[in-house]
């Protein structure tokens, strides 16, 4: 059987492949994001510079693989095009389309089945389109538009805009001069589940990256995002917030959208020879006011509106291993709101971190690479504060701030991991070999989710084929 499939697969891929193999080409995988702001385009091939002035090219990809759990098999085939101009530095377009299909595994259709998605970062279809058009208004100014992801940050997740969703709609502008870099993003996010009134909604997102010195950066963040209609009024986009300066509350004040969900937040990092020491701080609410109260004799710690995350984390190379240490924390009801459709969120997926709020979690990592062989390990451990039936403490964000279990908008006394507190740990091993161009690898991926409410414990082998990363495993 498995012989079977390898060849139904392998013939698919000489079939889309070939007609473009002749095209010179480098395919590269990381395990984990070394983007500081960039466009989600790091799994896509990376092409040979044939003229760097001006040129045009055309590839395919492919990831293919066979996955094993209780004696049951599972495949997975994505395939793809990719393309990429240049013309004479002044104008680059990156593309690709991606048809994903396959029979997955249990973990993967039970978490598209509770986002109501096909699969994540593909939204509710097979395909997934992606482009980036770049323009260089001058030696300062760059202007992107397209549809894609974000991420900034220096780690393995992101606190405060993260790739873990369907791509979607935006404009960026970087504004580079000296030691400061200044982004200007305008998205369009969706809620799919929603009436017309409430499907959509625009952010715009600043980030400001500030050089102290050549080893250590130091960024602020800044996130606006509102309802386009309701009921009410229909506000569209907000022409104010094309506003390229910084600090938008007292914008927000004036308009309709004063009752937008707004986020705060600051990216640093410091490198020293090969180590890098990074963090991020966001702040969604702040509500000093209620300490006021805190000479009375019946008052509690933990206001629901009080609402933050923090991450710490190392990054080193020793010879030929990467490693990589992170923890990462976010307060109950974060990234939430009392208006449901203002959350921080796209297609039904988190904008921050997958695992939403509520949760203490550790990431570590080591790739070790060794001529074509490339071994690599992730383990992931977190303790998060789940919901039962018709309750909300604090991890959902699709939950209105206001239906908290803890007393609505009154409720005080929120600690994280409040809720049933559930242990969640993963594990993904990995073995490949890099033979003219294609990964071949073979994987071993360990999840286990323990609570009061019982254990599951899930193990998989898979082997495969690929030309760029892509996985059907999730580590939340």
């Amino acid at each position: 059987m498995l012989l079977k499939v390898m060849k139904k697969h392998i013939k698919l891929l000489i079939l889309v492949f070939f007609p473009f193999c002749l095209i010179g080409q480098i395919s590269t995988f990381k395990s984990y994001p070394y983007k500081q702001f960039s466009n989600y385009f790091s799994d896509a091939i990376t092409f040979c510079d044939s003229d760097t002035t001006q040129h045009i090219e055309l590839g395919s990809r492919i990831n293919s693989k066979i996955s094993y759990h209780d004696n049951k098999m599972y495949s997975s085939l994505l395939v793809g095009k990719v393309f990429s101009a240049n013309l004479k530095n002044k104008i680059t377009l990156n593309s690709n389309l991606d048809h994903l299909i396959g029979d997955f595994h249990p973990l993967n259709q039970h978490l598209a089945d509770s986002l109501d998605l096909y699969f994540p970062t593909y939204g509710d279809k097979r395909f997934r389109w992606q482009f980036n058009l770049k323009y260089k208004v001058n030696k300062f100014i760059t202007a992107d538009f397209g549809k894609g992801r974000h991420f900034i940050g220096n780690g393995y997740r992101s606190l405060l805009l993260s790739d873990n969703q369907t791509p979607y709609p935006f404009l960026k502008l970087t504004t580079e001069f000296g030691r400061v870099k200044y982004y200007n993003l305008y998205t369009t996010f969706l809620n799919p589940n929603q009436s017309d009134f409430g499907r959509k909604k625009h952010s715009t997102i600043h980030f400001l990256d500030f050089a102290l010195t050549d080893n250590i950066h130091f960024g602020v963040f800044e996130s606006i995002l509102w309802q386009s209609k309701s009921e009410e009024v229909n506000k569209g986009f907000e022409f104010a917030y094309l506003n390229p300066i910084i600090f938008y509350r007292p914008v927000e004040f004036s308009k309709h959208s004063s009752k937008g969900n707004a986020l705060m937040g600051a990216n640093f990092n410091a490198t020293f020879n090969t180590t890098v020491i990074y963090g991020q701080a966001m702040l969604d609410d702040l509500n000093i006011s209620r300490q006021k109260d805190s000479d009375e004799e019946d008052y509690e710690e933990g206001f629901f509106q009080n609402k933050f995350g923090f991450q710490i984390g190392v990054k080193t190379k020793y010879k030929e291993v990467d490693l990589l240490a992170e923890y990462n924390q976010v307060q109950p009801y974060t990234y939430g709101h009392r208006t449901v459709l203002q959350n921080y969120s796209h297609m039904n997926q988190a904008l921050a971190h997958p695992l939403g709020a509520n949760f203490k979690e550790v990431v570590l990592m080591a790739n070790y690479k060794k001529d074509k062989w490339m071994y690599s390990i992730k383990v992931t451990t977190a303790k998060v504060g789940l919901d039962s039936l018709d309750t909300h403490y604090g991890q959902n964000i699709f939950e209105s701030d206001y239906e908290a279990s803890t007393g609505g908008q009154h409720s005080y006394g929120n600690f994280n991991g409040q809720g049933f507190l559930t242990k969640l740990n993963t594990m993904y091993a990995e073995i490949s070999y890099d033979y003219k161009g294609f990964d071949i690898f073979g994987s071993l991926f360990y999840k286990t989710k323990k609570s009061d409410l019982g254990d599951q414990t899930s193990l998989f082998y898979s082997l495969g084929l690929r030309t760029f990363p892509f996985s059907t495993f999730t580590d939340y």
